[in-house]
């Protein structure tokens, strides 16, 4: 079997799978993997457990959501100030803070990326549920 027609044998999920997987082998680094590779999982992660019915956790994911949001953007706001500023030659008895902030603002950056996918699924599929759900309504009520 010839690889294109193996390929195109895959069902969506492994297609892209493959692909995520491929990225790095065709030279692309890995921030591109990471950009379009993380949301990806979270929605993947969010569209079996939505199949699967399994929505008692949405809240719990929301939630974690905003608050890594909110932690990204205030270490943000906080690494911008002047006393935590440095050139990184030993001079700022900061740094080593400095370098711990910087390490959890990109932890709470990637993993709230990866929510990103799951939280757009489930918005998405949230709002199609009650569009159908008030459509159906007004079809089914007597003029």
């Amino acid at each position: 079997m010839r690889p294109l027609e193996w390929f195109r044998g895959l069902s969506k999920p492994k297609k892209i799978l493959f692909a995520l997987l491929a990225i790095p082998a065709f030279g692309l680094s890995g921030w591109v993997l990471g950009l379009f590779g993380l949301p990806l999982i979270g929605y993947a992660v969010s569209r079996n457990s939505w199949r699967a019915g399994k929505r008692t956790g949405d809240n719990k994911v929301f939630i974690t959501f905003a608050v890594l949001v909110l932690a990204a953007i205030s270490i943000f706001v906080l690494a911008r100030q002047p006393q935590f500023r440095t050139d990184w030659e030993g001079g700022n008895p900061l740094d080593d803070l400095i370098m711990l902030m910087m390490l959890v603002w990109v932890t709470a950056l990637a993993t709230a990326w990866g929510f990103a996918g799951w939280v757009a699924h489930r918005l998405v599929m949230i709002s199609r549920e009650r569009r159908n759900r008030e459509i159906q309504n007004r079809v089914a009520a007597p003029d």
